[in-house]
Protein backbone atom coordinates (compact mmCIF):
# COMPACT_ATOMS: atom_id res chain seq x y z
CA UNK A 1 0.00 0.00 0.00
CA UNK A 2 1.02 3.35 -1.02
CA UNK A 3 2.24 5.73 1.61
CA UNK A 4 0.01 8.24 0.88
CA UNK A 5 -2.28 6.05 1.29
CA UNK A 6 -1.91 4.63 4.27
CA UNK A 7 -1.49 7.88 5.50
CA UNK A 8 -5.32 8.91 4.51
CA UNK A 9 -6.62 5.68 6.25
CA UNK A 10 -4.93 6.41 8.65
CA UNK A 11 -6.01 10.15 9.17
CA UNK A 12 -9.83 8.76 8.65
CA UNK A 13 -9.42 6.13 11.35
CA UNK A 14 -7.89 8.89 14.05
CA UNK A 15 -11.14 10.86 13.43
CA UNK A 16 -13.66 8.43 13.25
CA UNK A 17 -12.09 6.88 16.68
CA UNK A 18 -13.05 10.90 18.02
CA UNK A 19 -16.45 10.94 16.85
CA UNK A 20 -16.67 6.98 18.69
CA UNK A 21 -15.29 7.01 21.81
CA UNK A 22 -16.19 9.23 24.83
CA UNK A 23 -13.46 11.98 25.76
CA UNK A 24 -10.58 10.73 27.82
CA UNK A 25 -11.22 7.41 26.38
CA UNK A 26 -9.97 7.29 22.63
CA UNK A 27 -7.77 5.00 21.90
CA UNK A 28 -4.38 5.08 19.64
CA UNK A 29 -5.66 2.93 16.27
CA UNK A 30 -3.40 2.07 13.69
CA UNK A 31 -3.70 -0.22 10.61
CA UNK A 32 -1.23 -3.05 10.71
CA UNK A 33 0.29 -4.92 7.97
CA UNK A 34 1.95 -7.96 7.06
CA UNK A 35 5.75 -7.52 9.35
CA UNK A 36 4.01 -5.23 11.65
CA UNK A 37 3.36 -7.68 14.01
CA UNK A 38 4.68 -11.71 13.86
CA UNK A 39 1.39 -12.98 14.04
CA UNK A 40 0.12 -11.02 10.96
CA UNK A 41 0.46 -13.30 7.54
CA UNK A 42 0.78 -11.72 4.33
CA UNK A 43 -1.85 -10.14 2.92
CA UNK A 44 -4.10 -9.85 6.29
CA UNK A 45 -4.49 -6.31 8.11
CA UNK A 46 -5.18 -5.76 11.28
CA UNK A 47 -6.19 -2.60 13.61
CA UNK A 48 -3.41 -1.91 16.46
CA UNK A 49 -4.86 -0.62 19.67
CA UNK A 50 -2.22 1.43 21.68
CA UNK A 51 -3.75 1.89 25.70
CA UNK A 52 -2.25 3.17 28.49
CA UNK A 53 0.84 2.25 30.89
CA UNK A 54 0.25 -1.20 31.52
CA UNK A 55 -1.54 -4.28 30.94
CA UNK A 56 -4.25 -4.07 34.10
CA UNK A 57 -5.27 -0.75 32.29
CA UNK A 58 -5.48 -1.94 28.77
CA UNK A 59 -8.23 -5.29 30.08
CA UNK A 60 -10.22 -2.37 31.97
CA UNK A 61 -10.72 -0.06 28.92
CA UNK A 62 -11.10 -3.40 26.49
CA UNK A 63 -14.14 -4.17 29.32
CA UNK A 64 -15.67 -0.43 28.81
CA UNK A 65 -15.05 -0.28 25.12
CA UNK A 66 -15.08 -3.61 23.54
CA UNK A 67 -18.30 -3.45 21.96
CA UNK A 68 -17.67 0.15 20.66
CA UNK A 69 -14.00 -0.87 19.24
CA UNK A 70 -16.14 -4.08 17.57
CA UNK A 71 -18.65 -1.52 16.30
CA UNK A 72 -16.13 0.15 14.87
CA UNK A 73 -13.76 -3.25 12.87
CA UNK A 74 -17.05 -4.62 11.53
CA UNK A 75 -18.85 -1.07 10.16
CA UNK A 76 -15.40 0.72 8.61
CA UNK A 77 -12.84 -1.76 8.62
CA UNK A 78 -14.23 -5.46 7.31
CA UNK A 79 -10.97 -6.31 6.02
CA UNK A 80 -9.56 -6.46 9.00
CA UNK A 81 -9.08 -9.47 10.50
CA UNK A 82 -8.84 -8.73 14.01
CA UNK A 83 -7.32 -6.39 16.68
CA UNK A 84 -3.81 -6.36 18.36
CA UNK A 85 -3.95 -4.08 21.83
CA UNK A 86 -0.97 -3.10 23.77
CA UNK A 87 0.03 -0.82 26.16
CA UNK A 88 2.42 2.01 25.22
CA UNK A 89 5.61 1.11 26.91
CA UNK A 90 6.89 -2.12 27.50
CA UNK A 91 6.43 -4.17 30.67
CA UNK A 92 8.81 -4.64 33.51
CA UNK A 93 10.48 -7.62 31.28
CA UNK A 94 11.02 -5.01 28.29
CA UNK A 95 8.13 -6.64 26.65
CA UNK A 96 4.86 -5.23 25.47
CA UNK A 97 2.41 -7.11 26.94
CA UNK A 98 -0.23 -7.92 23.71
CA UNK A 99 -3.69 -9.08 23.70
CA UNK A 100 -4.98 -10.54 20.00
CA UNK A 101 -8.25 -10.65 18.98
CA UNK A 102 -9.60 -12.59 16.15
CA UNK A 103 -13.58 -11.89 15.48
CA UNK A 104 -15.55 -14.86 14.50
CA UNK A 105 -17.54 -14.84 11.50
CA UNK A 106 -16.57 -11.98 9.72
CA UNK A 107 -17.83 -13.49 6.25
CA UNK A 108 -18.92 -16.60 5.12
CA UNK A 109 -16.23 -16.74 2.67
CA UNK A 110 -13.28 -16.19 5.51
CA UNK A 111 -11.03 -19.17 4.74
CA UNK A 112 -11.08 -20.16 8.71
CA UNK A 113 -14.65 -20.57 8.52
CA UNK A 114 -14.59 -23.26 5.12
CA UNK A 115 -11.38 -25.30 7.12
CA UNK A 116 -14.08 -25.48 10.23
CA UNK A 117 -16.87 -26.60 7.74
CA UNK A 118 -14.54 -29.46 6.07
CA UNK A 119 -14.19 -30.52 9.36
CA UNK A 120 -10.84 -29.85 10.36
CA UNK A 121 -9.28 -29.76 13.90
CA UNK A 122 -7.38 -26.92 15.32
CA UNK A 123 -4.23 -26.72 16.11
CA UNK A 124 -2.82 -23.36 17.53
CA UNK A 125 0.77 -24.01 17.29
CA UNK A 126 4.01 -21.69 18.89
CA UNK A 127 6.43 -21.80 15.92
CA UNK A 128 9.92 -19.80 15.79
CA UNK A 129 10.97 -17.37 13.52
CA UNK A 130 12.26 -19.85 10.82
CA UNK A 131 9.60 -22.17 10.78
CA UNK A 132 7.26 -18.96 10.11
CA UNK A 133 9.33 -17.78 7.84
CA UNK A 134 8.97 -20.92 5.73
CA UNK A 135 5.34 -20.92 5.69
CA UNK A 136 5.17 -17.09 4.96
CA UNK A 137 7.79 -18.34 1.69
CA UNK A 138 5.31 -20.95 0.61
CA UNK A 139 2.23 -17.81 1.06
CA UNK A 140 3.76 -15.19 -0.88
CA UNK A 141 4.80 -17.55 -3.74
CA UNK A 142 1.62 -18.68 -4.55
CA UNK A 143 2.24 -22.19 -2.81
CA UNK A 144 -0.26 -21.82 -0.04
CA UNK A 145 -3.07 -19.07 0.73
CA UNK A 146 -2.21 -19.36 4.25
CA UNK A 147 0.48 -20.43 6.90
CA UNK A 148 -2.68 -23.22 7.79
CA UNK A 149 -2.61 -24.33 4.03
CA UNK A 150 1.14 -24.39 4.13
CA UNK A 151 1.62 -26.13 7.39
CA UNK A 152 -0.84 -28.76 5.32
CA UNK A 153 1.12 -28.64 2.16
CA UNK A 154 4.34 -29.07 3.76
CA UNK A 155 3.06 -32.33 6.04
CA UNK A 156 2.09 -33.85 2.37
CA UNK A 157 5.36 -33.17 0.82
CA UNK A 158 6.83 -35.06 3.71
CA UNK A 159 4.59 -38.02 3.81
CA UNK A 160 5.37 -38.57 0.20
CA UNK A 161 9.17 -39.29 0.99
CA UNK A 162 10.02 -43.46 1.25
CA UNK A 163 11.90 -42.65 4.45
CA UNK A 164 9.20 -41.14 6.33
CA UNK A 165 6.61 -43.95 4.72
CA UNK A 166 9.37 -46.50 6.77
CA UNK A 167 9.51 -44.26 9.93
CA UNK A 168 5.67 -44.42 10.15
CA UNK A 169 5.71 -47.86 9.63
CA UNK A 170 8.39 -48.45 12.51
CA UNK A 171 6.15 -46.14 14.62
CA UNK A 172 2.42 -48.55 14.55
CA UNK A 173 4.78 -51.48 15.48
CA UNK A 174 2.56 -53.38 18.10
CA UNK A 175 4.31 -53.36 21.32
CA UNK A 176 5.75 -49.94 21.82
CA UNK A 177 4.87 -47.82 24.83
CA UNK A 178 2.29 -44.85 23.81
CA UNK A 179 2.61 -41.78 25.39
CA UNK A 180 0.14 -40.98 28.09
CA UNK A 181 -1.22 -38.71 30.14
CA UNK A 182 -0.28 -41.67 33.33
CA UNK A 183 -3.91 -41.89 34.60
CA UNK A 184 -5.68 -45.41 34.65
CA UNK A 185 -9.37 -45.37 34.35
CA UNK A 186 -10.41 -45.31 37.94
CA UNK A 187 -8.36 -42.40 38.84
CA UNK A 188 -9.23 -40.17 35.80
CA UNK A 189 -12.85 -41.31 36.58
CA UNK A 190 -12.27 -40.28 40.19
CA UNK A 191 -10.11 -36.91 39.15
CA UNK A 192 -12.74 -35.89 36.84
CA UNK A 193 -15.41 -36.35 39.28
CA UNK A 194 -13.37 -33.77 41.80
CA UNK A 195 -12.89 -31.50 38.85
CA UNK A 196 -16.92 -31.75 38.13
CA UNK A 197 -17.93 -30.27 41.57
CA UNK A 198 -14.61 -27.83 41.61
CA UNK A 199 -15.86 -25.99 38.58
CA UNK A 200 -19.98 -26.01 39.68
CA UNK A 201 -18.46 -24.61 42.82
CA UNK A 202 -16.61 -21.63 40.87
CA UNK A 203 -19.80 -21.29 38.76
CA UNK A 204 -22.53 -21.46 40.64
CA UNK A 205 -25.07 -19.46 38.21
CA UNK A 206 -23.81 -20.11 35.09
CA UNK A 207 -24.82 -23.18 33.77
CA UNK A 208 -22.25 -26.25 34.32
CA UNK A 209 -23.71 -29.41 33.12
CA UNK A 210 -20.56 -31.34 32.87
CA UNK A 211 -16.86 -31.20 33.22
CA UNK A 212 -14.90 -34.21 30.88
CA UNK A 213 -11.45 -34.43 31.67
CA UNK A 214 -10.05 -35.72 27.78
CA UNK A 215 -6.76 -37.22 26.63
CA UNK A 216 -5.01 -38.26 23.16
CA UNK A 217 -7.86 -40.34 21.59
CA UNK A 218 -10.93 -38.65 23.33
CA UNK A 219 -10.49 -35.70 21.24
CA UNK A 220 -8.68 -34.89 17.61
CA UNK A 221 -7.72 -31.56 19.87
CA UNK A 222 -5.71 -33.43 22.20
CA UNK A 223 -1.74 -34.61 21.50
CA UNK A 224 -0.41 -37.38 23.12
CA UNK A 225 0.42 -37.10 26.08
CA UNK A 226 -1.84 -34.47 26.83
CA UNK A 227 -5.16 -33.50 29.01
CA UNK A 228 -7.89 -31.24 28.13
CA UNK A 229 -10.40 -30.02 30.67
CA UNK A 230 -14.01 -29.14 28.99
CA UNK A 231 -16.61 -27.41 30.99
CA UNK A 232 -19.96 -28.21 28.95
CA UNK A 233 -22.70 -24.88 29.89
CA UNK A 234 -26.12 -26.26 29.25
CA UNK A 235 -27.98 -24.87 25.88
CA UNK A 236 -29.64 -21.49 26.25
CA UNK A 237 -32.66 -20.17 24.65
CA UNK A 238 -30.63 -18.17 22.21
CA UNK A 239 -27.27 -18.11 20.99
CA UNK A 240 -25.31 -16.79 23.96
CA UNK A 241 -23.24 -13.14 24.11
CA UNK A 242 -19.92 -14.96 24.56
CA UNK A 243 -18.26 -11.98 25.36
CA UNK A 244 -20.56 -10.74 27.79
CA UNK A 245 -20.31 -14.33 29.50
CA UNK A 246 -16.70 -14.03 29.78
CA UNK A 247 -16.66 -10.79 31.40
CA UNK A 248 -19.46 -12.13 33.35
CA UNK A 249 -17.05 -14.66 34.81
CA UNK A 250 -13.33 -13.16 34.71
CA UNK A 251 -12.66 -13.33 37.94
CA UNK A 252 -13.80 -17.05 38.36
CA UNK A 253 -12.44 -18.31 35.44
CA UNK A 254 -8.64 -16.80 36.27
CA UNK A 255 -8.85 -18.30 39.74
CA UNK A 256 -10.29 -21.63 37.84
CA UNK A 257 -7.12 -21.78 35.27
CA UNK A 258 -4.63 -21.09 38.14
CA UNK A 259 -6.15 -24.07 40.38
CA UNK A 260 -6.13 -26.33 37.03
CA UNK A 261 -2.20 -25.56 36.52
CA UNK A 262 -1.19 -26.45 39.61
CA UNK A 263 -3.47 -29.30 40.16
CA UNK A 264 -2.89 -30.80 36.34
CA UNK A 265 0.40 -30.30 35.26
CA UNK A 266 -0.40 -32.78 32.13
CA UNK A 267 -3.56 -30.04 30.82
CA UNK A 268 -2.29 -27.97 28.25
CA UNK A 269 -5.73 -26.22 27.57
CA UNK A 270 -9.33 -25.39 29.73
CA UNK A 271 -12.13 -24.97 27.05
CA UNK A 272 -15.85 -24.26 27.55
CA UNK A 273 -18.35 -25.56 25.36
CA UNK A 274 -21.59 -23.79 25.20
CA UNK A 275 -24.67 -25.54 24.09
CA UNK A 276 -25.32 -29.25 22.72
CA UNK A 277 -21.78 -30.21 21.06
CA UNK A 278 -20.60 -26.85 21.63
CA UNK A 279 -22.92 -25.56 18.62
CA UNK A 280 -23.53 -22.33 20.71
CA UNK A 281 -19.87 -21.36 20.72
CA UNK A 282 -16.86 -22.70 22.13
CA UNK A 283 -14.07 -21.07 23.58
CA UNK A 284 -10.15 -22.53 24.58
CA UNK A 285 -7.83 -21.33 27.30
CA UNK A 286 -4.52 -22.21 27.94
CA UNK A 287 -2.80 -23.18 31.15
CA UNK A 288 -0.14 -21.77 33.13
CA UNK A 289 2.01 -19.31 31.38
CA UNK A 290 -0.31 -17.02 29.25
CA UNK A 291 0.06 -16.20 25.50
CA UNK A 292 1.31 -13.13 26.36
CA UNK A 293 3.54 -13.43 29.42
CA UNK A 294 7.23 -11.99 28.97
CA UNK A 295 8.45 -15.16 29.61
CA UNK A 296 6.97 -16.32 26.54
CA UNK A 297 8.31 -13.45 24.66
CA UNK A 298 11.95 -14.34 25.35
CA UNK A 299 11.17 -17.66 23.24
CA UNK A 300 10.46 -15.35 20.60
CA UNK A 301 7.95 -17.89 19.47
CA UNK A 302 4.42 -16.97 17.26
CA UNK A 303 1.36 -18.25 17.56
CA UNK A 304 -0.27 -19.69 14.97
CA UNK A 305 -3.04 -20.80 14.57
CA UNK A 306 -3.49 -23.96 12.30
CA UNK A 307 -6.58 -26.38 11.30
CA UNK A 308 -5.07 -30.10 10.16
CA UNK A 309 -7.59 -33.17 8.59
CA UNK A 310 -7.54 -36.84 10.07
CA UNK A 311 -4.21 -37.68 7.78
CA UNK A 312 -1.86 -34.19 8.99
CA UNK A 313 -2.85 -35.06 12.75
CA UNK A 314 -2.13 -38.94 12.56
CA UNK A 315 1.44 -38.09 11.26
CA UNK A 316 2.40 -35.44 14.06
CA UNK A 317 1.11 -37.76 16.88
CA UNK A 318 3.23 -40.88 15.34
CA UNK A 319 6.23 -38.27 15.13
CA UNK A 320 5.58 -37.70 18.76
CA UNK A 321 5.23 -41.44 19.81
CA UNK A 322 8.51 -42.20 17.84
CA UNK A 323 10.03 -39.68 19.65
CA UNK A 324 11.22 -37.22 17.08
CA UNK A 325 9.08 -34.42 18.08
CA UNK A 326 7.71 -33.89 21.93
CA UNK A 327 4.38 -32.08 20.60
CA UNK A 328 2.79 -31.16 17.62
CA UNK A 329 4.25 -27.92 17.38
CA UNK A 330 7.20 -29.52 17.52
CA UNK A 331 6.49 -31.90 14.78
CA UNK A 332 5.50 -29.23 12.66
CA UNK A 333 8.21 -27.73 13.18
CA UNK A 334 10.51 -30.50 12.01
CA UNK A 335 8.42 -31.04 9.14
CA UNK A 336 9.46 -27.49 7.86
CA UNK A 337 12.86 -28.20 8.33
CA UNK A 338 12.98 -30.83 6.27
CA UNK A 339 11.08 -28.37 3.70
CA UNK A 340 13.95 -25.92 4.04
CA UNK A 341 16.83 -28.84 3.19
CA UNK A 342 15.39 -29.45 0.00
CA UNK A 343 17.22 -27.43 -3.12
CA UNK A 344 13.62 -26.38 -4.43
CA UNK A 345 13.81 -23.98 -1.49
CA UNK A 346 16.69 -22.99 -1.36
CA UNK A 347 15.84 -21.82 -5.20
CA UNK A 348 12.82 -20.54 -4.08
CA UNK A 349 14.39 -18.16 -1.43
CA UNK A 350 16.63 -17.17 -3.85
CA UNK A 351 13.98 -16.12 -6.35
CA UNK A 352 12.23 -14.10 -3.39
CA UNK A 353 15.39 -11.86 -2.64
CA UNK A 354 15.82 -11.28 -6.48
CA UNK A 355 12.14 -10.31 -6.78
CA UNK A 356 12.78 -7.66 -3.57
CA UNK A 357 15.71 -6.43 -4.96
CA UNK A 358 13.85 -5.43 -8.48
CA UNK A 359 10.91 -4.38 -6.14
CA UNK A 360 13.39 -1.79 -4.73
CA UNK A 361 14.33 -0.35 -8.01
CA UNK A 362 11.00 0.76 -8.72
Amino acid sequence: MEPATTDRIQAMIDAEAAERFPPGAVPRLALLHYGDHPVIEPGELYLGVILGQDGARRDAWMQEHHDRLEDFRAQRLPEVKGVIVTPDVPGSAGFRLTKIMIPVGISLLDQEEDETARGLTRAISQLGPADVATLDMLVTAGIAASRAEGTRWALARIREQPAYAQSGERAREPGEPQPSAGLDRAARDQLQSRLDEQVKAHFPDGGVQRVALLRHGDDPQVEPGDLLVRVLIEEAGENPDLRAWERDHETMIRELQRELAQQLPGASHLEFWFGENGRQGQRMLRLGSPPDDPARSEQDLTLVDIRLGPVDLEMLDALITAGTAASRAEAVGWALARIRERPAYARLSERARELDELKAHF
